[in-house]
């Protein structure tokens, strides 16, 4: 029979044992629920897009073209259907390459750096590890492809193939995308937009990229195999972002680029972007991580709405007069250029008038379109007006750089 001191002893060790238990019980509890806290928990979270302020897009599609200084596109008449484009969506008119020549272009806008290519040498395809845009989409579960007019096959890794260039395609070189990503221009789902990846490179060839063949051609191209994507992108939750890898080596390098799609709010945007902040934008809308340099950017967050409802277009009434600021042009010396002036609203009928072109140049009154052949070099500065039937007056002053060649 136990003495009262040992079962005494044996309460206490009880005691002690339940609590330490009970302690073990607490800990455990309290390590599920952070366990459900990093995954996310019971509540499903928001969206990294709509986190950051961005909205959350079905599908991306992004066309890069080749060698044109800003004014070279918007505004210019050899470019109509783009300047549609623009009109109609966001256009960045403080965006600029980074460098030159092309091929370290592309791979800033795909990986945030260079990694190394000074050229437009063929690389080694499969050569490179490094954090890039396609690789990241594929770890966030989301999809990627490229659409490469001219690529001879599925995942070929061709230098060159008729007008296709590889150093237009920096996808190849990395080891951790896959190459089945890069695909035909065949393989477009021209039928089934929303057989798209989640985000799409589109690489015309080298003359329907601009590069070999004239700004009217690419414009054509566009016009003519993405026409049915843009509008269809803005009915179903889509964006189309239209860029290009630098200008002609004459300018600023200064280079169009422009948003159209669901979810964009029409206008011009001054603030000074490049092909880091525009990863860094891709990147953001899918919530990825951030490949090189675009880490230490922000996205190009102004041109959104906030997802939910987009921004009207405002309607011009008559008193109401605006002019669009024609942002930065080039000529060609002695040779035959346009440039096209809008004004929108007032009472009309406008007229339209312009100082500082140089000689062998003019502006139609009535169209506000200039013409002619610049006897001229250098950058002037046009100031442009446009007046209605009222008097009130509208007006912007641009440059206007005349190259030799």
């Amino acid at each position: 029979m136990a003495t009262p001191s040992a079962v005494a002893r044996r309460r206490t060790r009880r005691s002690v044992l339940v609590a330490a238990l009970g302690a073990l019980g607490l800990l455990g509890a309290f390590t599920i629920a952070d366990s459900q806290a990093a995954q996310g928990g019971p509540a499903a979270p928001r969206s990294a897009a709509a986190a950051a302020g961005l909205p959350s897009y079905d599908h991306v599609v992004v066309v890069v073209y080749e060698n044109k200084q800003y004014g070279e596109i918007i505004g210019s008449a050899n470019a109509p259907y783009v300047n549609q484009l623009a009109n109609g969506g966001a256009s960045l008119t403080g965006m600029k390459a980074l460098t030159h020549p092309s091929q370290p272009n592309y791979f800033n806008l795909f990986s945030g750096a260079t990694q190394g290519i000074t050229g437009d040498g063929c690389y080694t395809p499969q050569s490179m590890t490094a954090p890039n845009l396609g690789q990241e989409l594929i770890a966030a579960g989301k999809t990627f492809a490229t659409y490469n007019e001219d690529l001879p096959a599925e995942g070929s890794t061709a230098c060159t193939n008729g007008q296709y260039a590889q150093k237009h395609n920096p996808w190849f070189a990395f080891k951790n995308v896959p190459l089945n990503t890069g695909k035909t221009w065949a393989q477009f789902p021209r039928n089934d937009f929303s057989a798209l990846a989640n985000l799409s490179f589109v690489i015309p060839n080298q003359c329907n990229d601009m590069h070999s063949c004239s700004v009217g051609t690419g414009d054509t191209w566009t016009r003519n195999n993405l026409d049915a994507y843009a509008q269809w992108a803005k009915a179903n939750n889509s964006l189309l972002v239209l860029t290009w890898d630098e200008d002609n080596y004459l300018g600023s390098n200064q280079i169009a680029t422009v948003f159209y799609g669901a979810n964009v709010k029409t206008g011009k945007y001054a603030t000074a972007f490049n092909h880091h902040h525009l990863l860094r934008t891709f990147e953001d809308l899918f919530g990825t991580g951030h490949a090189g340099n675009a880490a230490g950017v922000q996205p190009i967050s102004e041109v959104f709405t906030d997802g939910t409802t987009p921004t009207p277009t405002p309607t011009p009434t008559p008193g109401d007069l605006k002019f669009a600021d024609p942002g930065p042009q080039s000529c060609k010396f002695n040779q035959s250029c346009v440039i096209q002036l809008t004004a929108t609203g007032g009472r009309p009928a406008l007229r339209y008038a312009a100082t500082g072109l140089p000689w062998g140049m003019s502006i139609d009154a009535a169209t506000g379109r200039i013409t002619g052949r610049p006897w001229a070099t250098g950058t002037l500065q046009v100031t442009a007006t446009a007046t209605d039937s009222a008097g009130s007056t509208a007006g912007a002053a641009f440059p206007l750089t005349v190259n030799w060649f």
